[in-house]
Order: C-alpha cells, then sequence, then structure tokens
C-alpha cells in the first residue's frame, strides 16, 4: 500500500484557506451569529410594516441569515440603493433588488393584483419615478426597523440609488430577504459592510506591524529539552523488553528547541525534589 504524499501541488497550494492569524475570521463569526439572532424579531416587524405598504393584510416577510459575501459581475443588472447615517459614517447598508420585483411590488401598492408570474417579463431595466420612490420608500422602512432592532434609535438613515461598482471591495455581510404578498414571492438581497475591526486581512489592506506583533506573542510553541540519545542497531532495538535499562550519558549542557531549531542551551538542575531546567545561554541568529 502506497503511503499517501505529503507535498501538494502549486496548484493545490493556492486554493488552501489562509490561517487565521489574527483572530479576525473567528471574531467574524461570533458577531454573525449575533447579527442573526436578531433576525427573528426583525423580521416580524418588517411583516406588519409590509402589510400596510402592499395592502396585504397576509404578508410573510423572512431573512435568510448573513453571511460574509461579495456581489459578483452578474448583479449588475440589479437596482442598488445606498444607506448611510450621518450619525456613524461607518455604519452603511446596501439593497440589491430587480427591476421586475420593484414592477410587480408596485402593483400591489397601487391595490393591483398580480394574476400571472410572467407579469413583469417585458418591464425594462430602468425604473419610473414611482417605483424608485416605492423601492426608496422599502428599504427605509428595513434599516429604520433594523436600527430599532439593534436598540440604536432613529440614525437619520439617507437614501440613494447607486450602482454596484460603488461597494466596498471588501467582502460584506449578505442577507436574502423574501417576501410573499399577493400570491407571488419577491425576493431581494441586504447587504451590511462589517465594522472596520471585523474586516479580514484576506483583503488587500494590511496589517498594522504593532497589532501583527502583539498577536504573534500569544502564538503558543512547544519548546523541547533534550537530554541525551543514543544510537543502536535494528537488531538491538527488537531485543529490547519491558525492564530492559538503557544508559544514558547526561552532558553538562543540553540544548532545547523548537521545532528543529535550538533556542538555548542550559543545564539540568534539582529544585525542590523535581528536575528542572536552567538557562545558560541564549541561541541568537
Amino acid at each position: 500500500m502506497l503511503t499517501p504524499s505529503r507535498l501538494l501541488s502549486a496548484e493545490r497550494g493556492r486554493a488552501l484557506p489562509h490561517y487565521d492569524l489574527l483572530g479576525v475570521d473567528r471574531a467574524n463569526q461570533v458577531r454573525l451569529k449575533q447579527l442573526n439572532a436578531q433576525l427573528g424579531a426583525f423580521s416580524l416587524q418588517a411583516s406588519g410594516c409590509m402589510a400596510q405598504l402592499f395592502n396585504a393584510a397576509d404578508c410573510d416577510l423572512n431573512y435568510q441569515d448573513f453571511a460574509s459575501s461579495h456581489p459578483q459581475e452578474q448583479d449588475d443588472h440589479l437596482i442598488w440603493v445606498e444607506a448611510r447615517t450621518p450619525i456613524d459614517p461607518q455604519r452603511v447598508a446596501y439593497f440589491s433588488i430587480a427591476p421586475s420585483v420593484i414592477y410587480r411590488l408596485a402593483v400591489l401598492f397601487f391595490g393591483g393584483s398580480l394574476q400571472h408570474k410572467d407579469a413583469a417579463s417585458n418591464h425594462g431595466k430602468g425604473l419610473t419615478d414611482t417605483e424608485q420612490r416605492l423601492l426608496l420608500r422599502l428599504c427605509q422602512y428595513q434599516v429604520d426597523i433594523w436600527s430599532a432592532c439593534q436598540g440604536q434609535g432613529d440614525l437619520a438613515w439617507q437614501l440613494a440609488i447607486t450602482t454596484r461598482d460603488t461597494l466596498p471591495a471588501t467582502r460584506l455581510w449578505a442577507a436574502q430577504a423574501r417576501l410573499v404578498a399577493g400570491g407571488s414571492t419577491h425576493e431581494w438581497q441586504v447587504w451590511l459592510a462589517p465594522p472596520e475591526e471585523a474586516v479580514s486581512i484576506g483583503s488587500s489592506r494590511q496589517v498594522p506591524e504593532g497589532q501583527l506583533e502583539q498577536v504573534l506573542t500569544q502564538v503558543p510553541v512547544s519548546l523541547r529539552v533534550v537530554m541525551g540519545q543514543m544510537s543502536m542497531t535494528l537488531a538491538d532495538l527488537e531485543c529490547l523488553k519491558v525492564g530492559d535499562v538503557l544508559s544514558l550519558d547526561l552532558p553538562e549542557v543540553v540544548p532545547a528547541l523548537i521545532g528543529n531549531r535550538p533556542c538555548f542551551n542550559g543545564r539540568i538542575a534539582e529544585h525542590k525534589g523535581s528536575l528542572v531546567y536552567q538557562v545558560a545561554t541564549v541561541v541568537e541568529e
């Protein structure tokens, strides 16, 4: 039976995940978990608001869990809305929605009914002024309710139509919204910009040197003290049995290594009935 090779090709190596040295990814997962824990209350309040907006008592709005994602080029056909607040410039939200979805929601908003699922198939990419106002109101309600669910109060959100290429290059937190109203399902996506400290080092941003040094000092290592070594043949090794004694010559100075790299030289001493390692010299390279 062949032993699997421990050597990976460069192609496979490029696909390996980066080590989360600064713990950013782990912190992001905690933040996302806390964020998603609020989605239940958010969905409930938003559903009631949508029922009033679209004249339908049977409105049901649900959001999938937020996850780290990034908009793709195929999303260019969507209508994008940016929401910012002057109270906290770092807090930004985005919405992406297909023009056909806004068309269907406009029909419901004006009290119409959707009789055919393909009623919006011929609707172009552009939106009328009325549809744009409806879209902005739809997004305004969501960011206001989201702020209330997080206990942030009125953040005076300012909304504007934008394009995908204005979004930040870093990954965002995205959740799929699914609204059932008027006998049809209407979907859009909500995007949140993570807080500054949650941006992964996988982005193009450079890690501050001081922060990296601080983290490196916390990296655990294994120190190995080599008290003695001996050589024997395989035949002698096979003859060993329980109770046999091997004679070791303990040198005056023994090395301490991390991996295969010697870091210290020291002596074996006795302290309070226990053997201890006393550092004599530090190996510097």
